[in-house]
């Protein structure tokens, strides 16, 4: 009780405080790759709190099982649950119910948004192979549209669609740094982590922090293109080229939004890029703290649950029956044991229920390597 108790409120206290944390005090746009990894932890920890919270709850269905087998019934005499309270088993039925459930859910999630936007993918690449032209100097596929735009599909391999008005607006320093962009999207499988992150949000979507954890691994992607851009074509090439695209400001649902699990109609404004750019970045600065932050977030949930479990283990007493009892005493402990079962064998023997020959043999076959003619003197006489 006391563990679902504690996992609860750790997975509360990161729905409160997670936002804020997040939003105002965390250092984002300096460290993109490392906040976009401590972001899916920070989602993967509050599930797996509150998953195990309600698992945990189960140990109050102990007294319960106890019935079905003694070993139970044990643990269930060590542990401090109320056997005449009917609110002990009605929590352990909630609880595994429900982190039950918020499994399955998350696993649905997970395999729906990543099945349907590999089908979509698949369906929308199919029809850019009718309406769509290879250009194969570039490696891309330029599509006819009058407003400029550029995306990417990832798959085996990649594809990069480009607008027909983007070629001819763009200047080749800044075609290199958008199609830099799009590779840097493919190569670094950004789509994984936004769809990974849009999954999760399915899974609770009125939880303000995981709306937030897909926000920002949208905007965060972004932002890591754009540095590998910036390096291969220069910060200027970059900002112009996004002043000709607007950074993807067409009209939602003009571009496709599983393009990349993106879509430019859900890219960060232009305006936020270009003042991060304009500012620098540095990728270093607080690669220890999100380190520190990340091993934090992912160890005290499984922490809080092995605890529970060791709690329920030395709650339970060793099951120690007769005979493991007897063989761990001390030799002569045992001969004394003996000597007394040999006295009453020797009785029994003389009454003549019992041969006492052969019952001195069936006892020195248990205890081998005793001295039988001191230890059954008085039977052998009588």
């Amino acid at each position: 009780m006391i563990a679902a108790l504690i996992l609860g409120s750790y997975a509360l206290l990161l729905a409160v405080v997670g936002p804020g944390v997040v939003a105002r005090v965390w250092p984002s746009g300096r460290m993109p790759r490392v906040t976009v990894v401590v972001l899916q932890v920070v989602s993967c920890s509050f599930l797996t709190a509150a998953a195990t919270a309600g698992l945990a709850l189960g140990l109050t269905l102990i007294d319960t099982l106890s019935r079905m087998d003694p070993q139970i019934d044990r643990c269930a005499d060590q542990l401090p649950i109320n056997d005449d309270s009917p609110v002990g088993p009605f929590l352990g039925w909630f609880g595994l119910v429900a982190g039950a459930a918020l499994v399955v859910r998350v696993g649905f999630c997970l395999a729906a948004t990543f099945l349907s936007a590999w089908w979509t993918r698949r369906k929308h690449i199919a029809i850019l192979r009718i309406c769509a032209r290879a250009d194969q100097e570039l490696g891309v596929l330029v599509l006819e549209h009058d407003e400029p735009g550029c995306y990417c599909l990832p798959g085996r391999p990649g594809t990069i669609v480009i607008t027909s008005s983007a070629l001819t607006r763009l200047s080749p320093a800044q075609l290199g740094a958008v199609l830099a962009h799009e590779r840097a999207h493919l190569t670094g499988r950004h789509h994984f982590a936004v769809a990974f992150a849009h999954a999760i949000h399915r899974t609770a979507p009125r939880i303000r922090l995981l709306g937030l954890v897909e926000q920002e691994t949208r905007r965060l992607v972004e932002f890591i293109a754009d540095d590998a851009a910036v390096r291969r074509s220069g910060t200027v090439a970059l900002v112009s080229a996004l002043a000709v695209l607007g950074a993807g400001s067409t009209a939602p649902g003009s571009a496709p939004g599983f393009a990349l699990g993106v879509g430019m109609d859900r890219r960060p404004a232009a305006s936020s890029r270009v003042t991060r750019l304009a500012h620098g970045q540095n990728g270093r600065r607080g690669l220890a703290m999100g380190a520190i932050g990340s091993a934090l977030l992912i160890i005290v949930p499984l922490v809080l649950a092995a605890l529970s479990v060791a709690t329920v283990i030395h709650g339970c007493p060793p099951d120690k029956d007769g005979d493991a009892d007897a063989l761990a005493l001390p030799p002569s402990v045992r001969l004394v044991g003996a000597a007394g079962a040999a006295e009453s064998v020797g009785a029994v023997g003389s009454a003549g229920s019992v041969g006492s020959a052969g019952s001195v043999g069936s006892v020195a076959s248990v205890f081998p390597g005793t001295s039988w003619d001191a230890a059954f003197g008085n039977s052998a006489a009588g």
